[in-house]
């Protein structure tokens, strides 16, 4: 019984099969979620929401921790990039040199335009400075946000007894001290800065970057009614908090902080809880070499805001319980996509049978339902598929064997016939010459060593060809030093520049993919020698998900729509036909006065056994997609 026959339909009574499945499952999901939702919601879901809203939080905290610190690590980069500017090393060493003070105010002058151009571009940044060790600014550069300019030598300033310099000089030499927010009574502006000090590696003196902390706490939430958001140092001091929020006069709230200092101040991340607030927090630790230096952002928020949607879920699950018939059409959906998973396995395997891929064995036991017949039907159909196959494969097997064959026959014959002949010819020439030698003529004379030289390369060529014929090194070296031979010995019969990059194959090909791409490349070649014109040539073999090869060179190029519409591409027609044989793709690219580049693929695989089988290459209905 065939195929088909086997799959003809048959009546089904109605609790049978499918039907049965369906009606059995629509009973039981109206029962299930009545009792699922009490035991969900008591259970599971109201941990999970409330795990979610705290780690949201941790999330939006961990976020905010990361921009300050990006902001932070841009000063420090803005630090080091002027502790390494040439100006300002050339006017530290003359400074330490004591030389004349022309020569230091020329390079002060310099250093002071390299801070400026830095400066131009940094918006966030109101100051850069250069202070001795002595605390003596030498060099300074402001910003008002819209104009640039330095300071001149009679306006720099002592800063010997500013906290920042002291601390930064305490430091070893290329180490960063970050000041809390401040704001300095003799800046041009009273907006809070952070001064990031960098102690320059010599220890000479202290690199300053005065910072906006408007600028640095930029991404923290505005306008927020529900949440506390708050900054606070190693110590506890606050560095950043709301307007409404001043724990120095409100005793209540800063007895409260004090209740989760110790956690806050760990020098990690993490959350803590009380009565009424949850705190999550994050530390920051603004400079890189010190881990004694941090601040803590954290954010303060009411236990009732941040768990609404717990309370929410309750409210709502009696709802839910009234919607339980909704629920039960929702669980069958559910529950029928388990029962066509059959079908949809099915749909798998012939995506896989049709992109070239083997089919397992029908299983013994096959359901008695529907889809028991559309498996027994699908399987038979694919072993089937499978057998055909096979037999085109051995079939283009034999015919690129056959080919080869005839082309050894031919070689054969050329070498016993008519290169022999030529031999001989050339050997009667020669004796005639020296037996007969001719003084009178010397027309005769030379034409007579003509012959005998075209003779000569006639032989040359007609064994060449032989040995195209005959690739007897794909057989003994493998295919990649088969190719490798080849275009060394065209590159010399055509002086080219010769180019290589051949990988390695794990193993070799199967002879027809093997001989299809000699072939092919054989071709390619010898077009580039007679056509071409080209003084460089490039040849190419990769193995990824099939056997590229790829044969570019910088001759003269054609228009191949000319060619191929006055239909003398015969060589081209030869080699798209061959890789198409195999299911494989040639493409040919040529631009006038450019080069021609032909790019060949051929699927081609190593299995795990190693055993190399072109039967798992597609139909030809089906689509292959040549690897970049």
């Amino acid at each position: 019984m065939s195929a088909l026959q086997s799959a003809a339909p048959t009546a089904t009574p109605i609790f049978t099969g499918l039907r049965k499945k369906l009606i059995i499952a629509f009973l039981a999901v109206l029962l299930i979620p009545v009792v699922e939702i009490g035991f969900y919601g008591y259970f599971f879901t109201s941990r999970v929401l409330s795990q979610q809203a705290l780690d949201g939080a941790e999330r939006e905290v961990q976020l905010q921790a990361q921009h300050i610190v990006r902001s932070l690590a841009q000063a420090q980069g803005d630090a080091l990039f002027l502790s390494q500017l040439r100006s300002l090393a050339k006017l530290r060493e003359l400074m330490a040199q004591h030389a004349p003070s022309a020569e230091i105010d020329l390079w002060r002058e310099e250093a002071a335009q390299d801070f400026m151009v830095l400066l131009s571009v940094r918006p966030m940044v109101q100051n850069l400075r250069y202070i001795d060790s002595g605390g003596r600014e030498v060099v300074r550069a402001d910003s008002d946000g819209q104009t640039v300019h330095s300071s001149p030598r009679k306006e720099l300033r002592d800063r010997s007894e500013f906290a920042y310099f002291q601390q930064a000089m305490a430091l070893t030499p290329g180490s960063v001290f970050v000041s809390p927010f401040a704001i300095d009574q003799d800046m041009d502006e009273n907006s809070p800065l952070v001064h990031y000090a960098l102690r320059t590696s010599d220890g000479n003196g202290v690199i300053v970057v005065d910072l906006h902390a408007a600028w640095i706490l930029r991404n923290l939430p505005a306008n927020v009614t529900q949440d506390t958001w708050a900054l606070i140092d190693q110590d506890g001091n606050y560095l950043v908090y709301p307007e409404n929020y001043a724990p120095a006069s409100n005793d209540a709230g800063k007895a409260h902080i004090h209740s989760a200092m110790n956690n806050l101040l760990s020098g990690g991340a993490g959350t803590f809880e009380t009565d009424t607030s949850v705190f999550v927090y994050n530390t920051v630790f603004p400079a890189a070499n010190s881990q004694s230096q941090f601040w803590v952002l954290y954010r303060d928020t009411p236990r009732a805001v941040l768990y609404a949607d717990v309370s929410d879920f309750y409210q709502k699950a009696a709802l839910f319980v009234m919607a339980a018939v909704l629920l039960a059409v929702g669980l069958a959906i559910f529950t029928s996509q388990g029962i066509v998973s059959p079908i949809l396995d099915l749909r798998r395997k012939a995506e896989h049978l049709g992109h070239g891929g083997e089919v397992d064995e029908m299983p013994l036991e096959l359901p008695t339902d529907e889809i028991g017949s559309l498996t027994r039907t699908f399987y038979e159909m694919a072993h089937d598929l499978e057998r055909k196959r096979r037999e085109a494969q051995m079939l283009i097997e034999r015919l690129i064997t056959a080919q080869e064959e005839e082309r050894k026959l031919v070689a054969y014959d050329l070498h016993d016939g008519l290169i022999q002949h030529m031999v001989g010819a050339r050997f009667h020439l020669s004796n005639c010459r020296q037996l007969c030698p001719i003084r009178d003529n010397e027309h005769a004379t030379a034409g007579l060593v003509r012959g005998c030289d075209a003779l000569t390369n006639a032989i040359v060529e007609g064994r060449r060809i032989i040995e195209g014929l005959r690739p007897a090194a794909l057989d003994d070296l493998g295919l990649g030093a088969a190719l490798t031979e080849l275009a060394h010995s065209t590159a010399e019969h055509s002086d080219w520049q010769l180019s290589l990059d051949v990988h390695p194959l794990s193993q070799e090909p199967e002879k027809s993919v093997g001989v299809t791409l000699y072939r092919i490349a054989q071709e390619a070649l010898n077009n580039a020698r007679k056509h071409a014109q080209a003084k460089h040539v490039q040849l190419s073999l990769t193995n990824g998900y099939g056997i590229s090869l790829s044969i570019q060179d910088d001759g003269r190029g054609f228009e191949p729509e000319i060619v191929s519409r006055e239909e003398r591409g015969l060589g081209i027609t030869t080699m798209r036909e061959r890789a198409a044989l195999l299911h494989g793709t040639c493409e040919l690219v040529s631009t006038p006065g450019v080069g021609t580049t032909i790019q060949v693929w051929i699927p081609w695989q190593v299995e795990a056994a190693n055993t190399i089988h072109l039967t798992d290459i597609p139909g030809g209905e089906t689509e292959w997609s040549t690897p970049p």
